[in-house]
């Protein structure tokens, strides 16, 4: 049964993007020594591939998906599916408004799928985003995860770039997840990126994160990696 929800997502996701009419739409393959979310390694710091589609528009809709995979030991590993939607809105000269839905599905592991709604500010260079989550990956605590992310070009083909972002847990927990250490985790991201050809990005990023915040399974993993990724859009 979760083999087949994530079929049907996939497709459903798939041709939703792949129907817009009078829209632009894209696709994104990238390679990373260790995929990691909001700090955390959840390819068991192992390198990992994702693909991405992106779908804009009129009046500033937009779509997409990401797949990737997700393991989360040595017997719980598949598919990862994230689906999103959601607007953007002009607010002031160089400053626009969004908001939007995060869904999350996970094969073979489904008690960890989860939603988010989220909100957010976008600059030219810089974003601020606020998510929420009723129950973040089955843990069976609300979240709320705030991020600032900015991005400053250095000169032709080359940007450097900086992320901070902070995971807060409340409600109980599920009796499996009783050894949070903390109600808050902190994750940073910095590094620089090359932009190699038309579409062809290299990036190289220092990424840290704490020991709070809602319990998942990425607990074990490292907390400090130098990560190397390549990306072609096409």
């Amino acid at each position: 049964m979760p083999h087949a929800r994530l079929a049907c997502l996939t497709a459903l996701t798939a041709s939703l993007l792949a129907g817009a009419a009078r829209a632009d739409a894209g696709a994104t393959l990238s390679l990373q020594s260790d995929a990691r979310e909001r700090g955390i390694s959840y390819s068991g710091n192992r390198p990992s591939f994702q693909l991405g589609l992106a779908w804009d528009g009129e009046a500033g809709w937009y779509g997409g998906a990401l797949l990737a995979w997700a393991r989360f030991d040595d017997e719980h590993h598949g598919a990862w599916l994230r689906a999103y939607g959601g607007r953007v809105f002009a607010l002031l000269p160089g400053l626009d408004g969004e908001a939007g839905l995060l869904l999350n599905r996970f094969e073979n592991v489904s008690r960890y799928d989860f939603a988010e709604a989220y909100a957010g500010l976008l600059g030219e260079r810089w974003n601020l985003r606020l998510h929420h989550s009723p129950d973040y990956y089955g843990s069976g605590q609300r979240s709320i995860y705030g991020e600032f992310n900015l991005r400053w070009p250095l000169g032709q083909d080359v940007s450097a770039f900086g992320h901070v972002g902070v995971l807060h847990g409340h409600g109980a927990a599920l009796q499996a997840y009783v050894e949070a250490q903390g109600a808050v985790r902190v994750d940073q991201r910095m590094g620089a990126s090359w932009q190699m050809g038309r579409g062809c990005e290299l990036q190289l990023a220092w990424v840290a994160a704490g020991r709070g915040g809602p319990y998942t399974w990425t607990d074990p993993t490292r907390r400090r990696a130098l990560v190397l990724s390549l990306s072609a859009a096409f």
